[in-house]
C-alpha cells in the first residue's frame, strides 16, 4: 500500500519497515486519507511538503531478511534494477551480492525518504517500536485518532522465515553492518546489538 496523506500530516512508505501495516492502520483511522502517487513516494516527491512528514526504518539486518524473504514469495521485479543485480536464491549469495554491488544501498534509500542526517523529515519511527512510534508520530502531527485501533490491529504480509530461510553467519553480519553503518550510528546507535 502506498503513503498516505492525512488531515495533518503525511506518511511516507519505507520499502520493508512495516509500511503495509501502517497504511492499514491509517486507512481505519483515517477515511478519506488521500494515497500518495506510488506505493514508495519519496519525501521530495510527496504532495503537501508543508504537512507535518513521518516515516519508519528498520535495523539493516532485518531488513535484508525481510527483503530477501518478500522476494522469495512474491518474485523478483524485473523493472527494479536493484532486484536484477541481487537477485539469486541464496540469502548468502545476495548479502554478497549487496554488500559488493551496491555497498550502502539501504542508506542511500533512506535518504531519499527521510532525508540525510541534520536535514531529516519531522518524525522517524523505528520498525521495531512500531505501534508505539505510530502513535507518537500521529500526536505529534496534532492528528485526532483513536490509539486503540492502533494497538488492536494485527500485523500484516510479514516474512515466512521458515518458508523463505534468511539466515547470517558471523561474517554476513559483519559485512551488513559495515556497508550500512550510516544507518546503525543515525537510528540505532543507542540500541541493543541485532545478532540477525
Amino acid at each position: 500500500m502506498p503513503g498516505l496523506v492525512l488531515p495533518e500530516s503525511r506518511f511516507l512508505h519505507v520499502p520493508k519497515t512495516g509500511g503495509n501495516w501502517v497504511s492499514t492502520v491509517l486507512r481505519e483511522l483515517f477515511h478519506h486519507a488521500q494515497r500518495m502517487p506510488k506505493i514508495h513516494t519519496t519525501r521530495i516527491s510527496a504532495p503537501r511538503p508543508e504537512l507535518f512528514t513521518f516515516a519508519f526504518v528498520r535495523h539493516p539486518l532485518t531488513w535484508y531478511q525481510s527483503y530477501f524473504s518478500y522476494k522469495q514469495r512474491k518474485g523478483w521485479d524485473p523493472t527494479n534494477n536493484w532486484d536484477d543485480i541481487v537477485r539469486c536464491d541464496s540469502f548468502a549469495e545476495f548479502v554478497e551480492r549487496a554488500c559488493d554491488e551496491t555497498p550502502g544501498y539501504y542508506s542511500k534509500l533512506l535518504r531519499r525518504f527521510v532525508g540525510p542526517a541534520g536535514d531529516e523529515i519531522d518524525f522517524v519511527g523505528r520498525f521495531e517500536s512500531l505501534t508505539d512510534d505510530l502513535i507518537c508520530a500521529l500526536e505529534l502531527a496534532g492528528e485526532q485518532f483513536d490509539a486503540d485501533v492502533i494497538r488492536e490491529t494485527p500485523p500484516v504480509n510479514q516474512s515466512s522465515y521458515n518458508v523463505h530461510p534468511a539466515v547470517y553467519t558471523d561474517e554476513l553480519t559483519q559485512r551488513v553492518l559495515e556497508v550500512e553503518a550510516e544507518v546503525v550510528e543515525r537510528f540505532y546507535s543507542g540500541y541493543a546489538s541485532f545478532t540477525g
